[in-house]
Order: structure tokens, then sequence, then C-alpha cells
């Protein structure tokens, strides 16, 4: 009696969690386009900030860098890089606009998953700021020379995603102008 007693319980586990993971599936599937839809929104307001004299943004990839090319009319303006870097708590998706001589026109967080308070402090932007204190420093300065300490200032207590930001900027930025027909 026992032992068709715990089959049954384990076919009642079983059948309530084929039917929750239905319900996750169908929930996934209908929410998945609506997400990158709006990731897809906050990409291009991203890259209108970076470089806002640009009319045209064109899709491209190099080597398996994700970028685009900034074209006003038909004249390059400049390049917006995607960056991924690995923070202290999570990953950090960003897009990187540089100018076609390797100087950074500005950095725009697209995800942030980092420690509220202490790391996403990175993306953290004051009343009245279109960028953050922290991505503000980027502006201007060659790609391959940006690093913390030297030309870019942590943030007080989340150091290592000051530098896991700075870091990726210069190294996946570098390995682009590398590879991209200028």
């Amino acid at each position: 009696m026992k032992m068709n007693q715990m089959a049954r319980f384990g076919i009642v586990l079983g059948v309530i969690c084929l039917t929750a993971t239905l319900v996750l599936a169908v929930t996934y599937h209908i929410t998945k386009p609506k997400i990158d839809e709006q990731m897809r929104l906050e990409e291009r307001k991203a890259l209108e900030a970076i470089l806002p004299e640009a009319d045209t943004f064109t899709e491209k990839s190099v080597d398996g860098i994700g970028y685009f090319e900034a074209l006003k009319g038909d004249r390059l303006v400049g390049y917006c890089v995607r960056v991924t870097a690995n923070g202290y708590g999570s990953f950090i998706r960003m897009v990187v606009g540089v100018k076609p001589d390797g100087v950074i026109e500005g950095v725009e967080i697209i995800e942030n998953q980092e420690t509220p308070g202490l790391g996403a402090k990175i993306d953290e932007q004051k009343p009245g700021e279109k960028r953050s204190r922290f991505l503000r420093q980027f502006e201007g300065k060659p790609a391959q020379s940006v690093e913390v300490k030297k030309n870019i200032d942590a943030i007080t207590g989340a150091t290592i995603s000051s530098k896991a930001v700075t870091d990726a900027v210069r190294e996946k930025v570098t390995e682009f102008l590398s590879k991209v027909k200028r």
C-alpha cells in the first residue's frame, strides 16, 4: 500500500512540474519578442545619444564583433561598438561610440545587473545630466589608452565594476579598430 501511495505522489509531483514548465515556456515564448524589441529601442536610443550627428546607423559585424557604422549622408562619422563586460555581480552590456581615428565619443550602458548602490553607480546620473560622471570620463580619449587610475577614476565602492567597464572598452574597441577597414 505504501509503494502505491508513493507512486501516486510521484505522478502528482511530475504533473505539477510538467505544468509549471509548460506555463514558463509559454510565458517566455509570448514575452521574448517584446523584450527583444525593447532592447532594440534602448540600443537605438543609445546610438543616437552617442553620435547625434549621424542620421543612419548600419548594423555590421567583423570577426564576431557587432558594431554600427554611423553615417551622415554618405560620410562616415564614427562607429558604435557593442561591448560586454563581466562586472562584480553580473555582466554589463554597453555601446561605445568612437570616431574613425579611435577617439571615444561616448559610452552608453544598455543593460546593467550590478549591485544597486555599488556597481550600478557606473550608470548613475545626477538630475540634469545626460550621462553619468563615470561614463563622461571616456569622452575625447583614445580607446587604447583608457585605464583605471591612469586617466579614468574608479567609483568608490565599485572599483571592480569600474575596472571591468574600462578594461572591456579598451580591449574590445582596440580589437575592433585593428580589424575594421578604415
